[in-house]
């Protein structure tokens, strides 16, 4: 779906980049990385052989501390370089980022990064202003296949070479693989309406979910296309289009080395749990079960003379039941009186077992309720968060010295324009130290009902209504519904919470509380905010 033309349209929206300066080169992990810029954007770039793209983003990446040998190149390279011009070769799949570098004596040195989007040969190559390459995210070495071209430091960089024709540059109708970056979702679209100039239509990202034989399958481009069928959602730029792909429909996450670790240990426990409540509810079924052994040991009770030691079974009549008659099945072995205590003792156990696995079955609940809420702590952490995390989970192997040694967690704040702060816990530890120590009883509480997300702490005893949805839609922004259009919020006064007893995590109760409906939209915070 990303073919030339769709290319061809990102470079036209990217060019807004011309002339911003990088601040930061930040890792993500091995295959992508995010540049922080001048103009407060951040330009993703993922090469991955199967989600390679570029985009604009506004999401709280996280920056990992692992050191990758071709990040720290960069890092080296872009950190205050100018982004000069951003282009597309030919039609093909392939970004040219051109950069100003200075060097120690601030002297000028044009480089240039260049993003391929070829699937399992994706690449970064960062070369200088002679086209030598001076390092990629991929090598690839001398190949049979003459197609491959060389990518090492050192080596000369070639473009490569195509013998297909760029349909902006022809006006017949060929075949596809006569055409250079026209994927086969464009050409059908191409061959059904008999046209080659739409690859000239206005820009109109859109994504296309169509449905055939209950399989759904969902296609995204710049612009919309006539000949597949489906429901349609259309954005205001490719960078959102791409974003709400890989993010909702591919679920790509873009995690880090440390956030897939405690991701992974969430994912394990979670999975140890589940399989303990399954045999818990087993133990529990067999034990209600086990229940009926009282009438069983009341009627053998009742019959024990007719018993004789060596008895498999003895048939007796139920008086609990119009006197059927009832079966009780024995063990040889034992003598009459022992049969009957083993069976009230089955029993004795049966009813003292029944609380005990619902109890045992209600903290494994929890704690999956706990991991779960983790889980979603984890989309929003940032660096200083993570090793919270960690700290929590008791992870301590991977917290570094200097982190174990920090008393204060890592808060997010606001400040109103009217000079009224906001605190945001974005995990367990965040939430606990703003809820219970930093707030006082006349402070409100502000949290989205009915799913797990971060406190929010209102530094006011008085609530005016504009300070209720500026805190209400900052507690939306950081919530599993921060993608959400319409989100209801509870707040209340601090003295109406109650933490919930024996519960890990920070999960509380409250009442007397409204509620608010407010939209996750971070520029209306900004705008609200001096921050």
């Amino acid at each position: 779906m990303i073919d030339g033309v769709f290319i061809k349209y990102l470079v036209d929206e990217l060019k807004e980049l011309e002339n911003i300066r990088i601040n930061r080169v930040n890792t993500i992990n091995n295959n992508e990385f995010f540049l922080s810029l001048s103009s407060k954007n951040k330009l993703l770039i993922n090469t991955n052989s199967v989600n390679t793209h570029i985009r604009l983003t506004n999401l709280d990446l996280v920056n990992s501390p692992i050191k990758i040998n071709f990040h720290q190149t960069l890092k080296r390279y872009l950190e205050s370089s100018i982004i000069t011009k951003i282009e597309q070769y030919h039609n093909d799949r392939i970004i040219t980022i051109y950069l100003n570098h200075f060097d120690d004596l601030g002297y000028v040195i044009p480089i240039k990064l260049i993003i391929e989007f070829f699937g399992r040969n994706a690449n970064a190559i960062l070369v200088d202003k002679d086209d030598i390459i001076i390092d990629s995210s991929r090598r690839l070495f001398e190949n049979s296949d003459p197609t491959l071209r060389i990518i090492l430091p050192k080596a000369k960089y070639y473009y490569p070479v195509s013998n297909r024709i760029n349909p902006y540059d022809n006006n017949t109708l060929l075949q596809n693989n006569e055409y250079e970056g026209v994927s086969n979702l464009l050409f059908n679209e191409i061959t059904y309406v008999k046209n080659l100039n739409i690859i000239k239509s206005k820009v109109n990202p859109v994504l296309i979910t169509t449905k055939i034989n209950n399989v759904v399958k969902k296609h995204f481009y710049c612009f919309d296309l006539v000949s597949p069928p489906g429901d349609r959602k259309y954005f205001n730029t490719l960078s959102e289009l791409l974003e709400y792909y890989f993010l909702e429909v591919k679920n790509d996450q873009s995690l880090n080395s440390e956030q897939s670790f405690i991701n992974a240990y969430i994912n394990k426990e979670i999975k140890k749990l589940i399989e303990k409540k399954a045999k818990l509810e087993n133990d529990l079924l067999i034990a209600k079960d086990n229940l009926k052994l009282e009438i069983t040991g009341n009627l053998l009770a009742s019959n024990l003379h007719l018993v004789k030691k060596g008895d498999e079974k003895i048939i007796v009549p139920n008086y609990y039941n119009n006197n059927e008659d009832y079966e009780i099945t024995l063990n040889p072995l034992l003598p009459p009186k022992k049969n009957l205590e083993a069976i009230f003792n089955k029993y004795q156990k049966a009813k003292r077992g029944i609380s005990q696995i619902n109890n045992q079955l209600e903290i494994a609940n929890n704690d999956i309720k706990y991991y779960n809420c983790l889980l979603n702590q984890l989309k929003i952490a940032k660096v200083n968060d993570l090793y919270e995390i960690y700290q929590e989970l008791g992870l301590k192997e991977n917290i570094t010295k200097k982190q174990a040694r920090k008393n204060k967690p890592n808060i997010t704040s606001f400040t109103t324009l009217d000079g009224i702060n906001i605190y945001v816990g974005k995990n367990n530890v965040q939430n606990n130290y703003i809820t219970f120590s930093i707030a006082t009883k006349s402070d409100y509480f502000f949290h989205v009902q009915g799913v797990p997300g971060s406190h929010v702490i209102v530094k006011s005893s008085t609530l005016s209504e504009d300070l209720g949805i500026i805190a209400g839609t900052i507690a939306a922004y950081f919530s599993p519904s921060r993608n959400a259009t319409n989100v209801c919020v509870d707040y209340t006064q601090v003295k109406n919470l109650r933490k919930v007893p024996g519960m890990k995590g920070s999960f509380v109760t409250y009442k007397s509380y409204k509620s608010i409906f407010v939209k996750p939209d971070l520029l209306f915070i900004k705008n609200n905010t001096k921050n």
